[in-house]
């Protein structure tokens, strides 16, 4: 076995705690690669009731033992008595996905496996739609992140890119993780999704089976495919600030916080906003997509969706959501009501009312499904976050640029959860990769 280990410290008061993380530094600082290598993926915690409790998730005696030494909170995940009384699942939508994206996990992890392939064999068998050959790694692992490819539109044209393979894709994936946590105990009691996201929440609510989810991400993602392209702009300024400046055929595709909302339109008016955000001093970036969501670009599709959705058998959701339309509780007529899920498309994402509805439950944690940190940041920056808060959120994939593997960011997950108070079952989160990156036999 090789790759990243957790480990874990319980010990009945804070104190005891801060003795015997730097006990534990000591001792894991002295093992060599190979004796690193020979511990447990995960220890057998089993059942405590020692109220203090602390992770850390690393690859290499060196980073653990000075990550413990820090007690570097980016790493080192503290948590005191009890847990937290509201665990929200956030589902994020596309743009921050990359080649590769949870291929490591699906090689490696038999729960999440078992989700995903029975996703990938649907859209397959029923929409003609084989997305296998999206999870195979890029063509150079392990050299480190393509900053370039970071600025090259080209990028966009990727597969990964094409509306019509990304949606039903992250769809599927984040799905399949959502479920793999739920099954090992890291159960939800909100959720929330951003733009596609939403889609995962309802399903994961029971507002329809992953079946027709399936099939309606799917031929939704079709639909646009045969639309105008289009562009989309992260602006870091508020709404009030650049509402003056919006030409013909952008609007607000997302209001992400206080100081950054997207943009959504036709490419050459995005183009030259960029180039105005640019000269006022905004930091602006364009988006790896290819149409423009959220946008007035959409309108067409409304009614063909919800004819789609009228196929549907759509229900009260069993678990709240936070809707990105209305930014407060989706309703129950709005859940079962077609035509909510086809507008969805084309209304702005008010994702910063969202986070202000997460951060007002009593002691949210919150925990991000898609790749990246991208929802973690605008929550942790939200004027709406309490100084009481859990921190930081909890991320489950790397993003694009990060250097860590899949299986050493879900056991980092999963210790973080564990250290929060939550009872879950950390064997069944150790994803089990030989040095080829394959499965080794092993049942789920």
């Amino acid at each position: 076995m090789t790759g990243a280990r957790l480990l874990t410290l319980t010990a009945p008061t804070a104190e005891a705690l801060e003795r015997d993380t730097d006990e534990l530094a000591e001792w894991v600082a002295a093992l060599d690669a190979t004796a690193f290598a020979g511990l447990p993926v995960v220890p057998d915690t089993g059942t405590t009731d020692q109220p203090a409790r602390r992770a850390v998730a690393a690859s290499t005696p060196r980073d653990a033992a000075r990550w413990l030494r820090k007690r570097d909170p980016r790493r080192v995940f503290t948590a005191g008595p009890g847990r937290p009384a509201n665990t929200a699942f956030l589902f994020s939508g596309v743009g921050d996905q990359y080649p590769g994206l949870g291929g490591r996990l699906h090689r490696g992890l038999p729960v999440m496996r078992r989700e995903l392939d029975r996703c990938l064999d649907l859209l397959a068998a029923e929409e003609d739609l084989d997305l296998r050959p999206l999870l195979a790694p890029a063509e150079s692992p392990g050299t480190g992140p393509d900053l370039a490819a970071l600025f090259d539109r080209r990028a966009t044209t990727q597969p990964i890119h094409e509306t019509a393979a990304a949606q039903p894709l992250l769809f599927a994936l984040q799905y399949a993780l959502a479920r793999a946590l739920i099954e090992r105990g890291a159960r939800p009691t909100v959720l929330a999704g951003y733009s596609l996201g939403e889609y995962v929440a309802g399903c994961l609510a029971g507002v329809l089976p992953v079946e027709d989810a399936l099939r309606v991400v799917a031929r939704r993602a079709r639909l646009i495919d045969r639309l105008p392209r289009g562009a989309m702009l992260v602006v870091n300024t508020g709404p009030e600030s650049l509402r003056p400046w919006l030409p013909d055929g952008v609007s607000f595709a997302a209001i992400n916080g206080p100081e950054q909302c997207v943009l959504s339109g036709i490419a050459e008016a995005i183009e030259g906003l960029a180039v105005e955000c640019t000269a006022r001093g905004w930091a602006c970036r364009r988006t790896a997509t290819s149409h423009a969501f959220h946008s007035a670009m959409m309108a067409p599709l409304v009614q063909p969706l919800h004819e789609l959705l009228e196929t549907v058998p759509l229900r009260a959701p069993r678990l709240p959501i936070l809707s990105t339309v209305t930014g407060t509780w989706l309703r129950d007529a709005e859940a079962a009501d077609p035509g909510y899920w086809a507008r969805h498309l084309c209304e702005t994402v008010r994702f910063t009312d969202v986070v202000a509805g997460l951060w007002r439950l009593p002691d949210p944690l919150l925990v991000e499904l898609g790749p990246g940190q991208t929802l973690a940041r605008l929550a942790q920056q939200h004027p709406g976050r309490p100084a009481t808060a859990r921190t930081p959120v909890v991320q489950t994939l790397p993003g694009q640029f990060e250097t860590r593997t899949e299986d050493e960011v879900l056991l980092a997950a999963a210790g973080q959860l564990w250290a929060s108070g939550l009872e879950i079952d950390l064997a069944g989160l150790a994803p089990n990769l030989t040095e080829g990156g394959h499965a080794t036999p092993c049942d789920a």
